[in-house]
């Protein structure tokens, strides 16, 4: 707790809205509904992303949260090899969890899947969805096919602060994957950084094992590690449309932003 507070003790110039994870899943965490009134107090809104498997497990360190301002479902994180009464189960609680929250409060909430486009391979992959996507048009009475409604790079609004949100699966960076040119870029830095639980400064939240170490807080403060030469080195890069980083050359995120 006192690492969390001096972390968000020094971020606070910089911004108002915090994550709950970097590749995490932040419903693991014994002391959640602590960090969540820490941040309350701090001044800060909070944004989790979860798979929603615990979600009826955490669900009282949850509810009644005023930091807690949007909360994003990986639906496609449920395990594709689970039968229909599984998924339903799943589904379910969520969905029950999500009318209770946003009955008492104005949470955000988001159903997120991978939409495959149009490969050959990726038939099973929508066929998955598409369970899942009738399953929430018959929670919420819809009337039409969630896919009539969909458009690449937006969202569809089931209902008042509800959302579903379909995006191209990519490759997370890893120094294992091929290299590209380089060209491009990235918001890293300009909206986001990362602090891992070692107190690691990251530029994005991609970065889970610290490759691109920008310092850390507990020896440096966050304000001089953001304006440090390797930080300022990428940010420069990305000005440029350009990845100096050996890791952002192997991110399949960034190439979705184009040349």
């Amino acid at each position: 707790m006192e690492d969390f507070i001096k972390t968000l003790d020094q971020i606070k110039p910089f911004t108002d809205y915090i994550y709950f994870h970097v590749k995490g899943e932040p419903l693991l965490h014994p002391k959640l509904d602590e960090l969540l009134d820490i941040s309350h107090e701090k001044g800060f809104k909070v944004n989790i992303t979860t798979n929603g498997t615990l979600i009826s497990k955490n669900r009282s360190k949850l509810l009644g949260k005023p930091a807690l301002r949007q909360m994003n479902f990986s639906l496609h994180s449920f395990d594709g090899h689970a039968g229909s009464k599984d998924k339903a189960g799943y589904l379910a609680a969520i969905l029950d969890f999500v009318r209770e929250a946003t009955a008492q409060s104005d949470l955000i909430v988001s159903y997120r899947l991978w939409n495959l486009d149009m490969d050959n391979e990726v038939n099973q992959q929508r066929d998955k969805n598409r369970e899942l996507l009738s399953m929430i048009e018959e929670a919420y009475g819809l009337d039409y096919h969630i896919e009539e409604k969909f458009k690449p790079g937006t969202g569809v609004k089931i209902q008042d602060r509800i959302y579903l949100n379909q995006d191209p699966e990519f490759k997370w960076p890893d120094l294992k994957e091929p290299e590209d040119d380089g060209k491009g870029f990235c918001h890293a830095l300009r909206n986001q950084a990362g602090v891992l639980i070692d107190g690691t400064v990251i530029p994005c939240c991609l970065d889970g094992e610290g490759v691109i170490n920008l310092g850390n807080i507990h020896n440096s403060p966050f304000a001089d590690i953001v304006e440090g030469e390797r930080a300022v080195k990428l940010y420069d890069g990305f000005s440029r449309r350009e990845a100096v980083e050996e890791l952002c050359r192997k991110c399949g995120y960034r190439q979705r932003f184009g040349t």
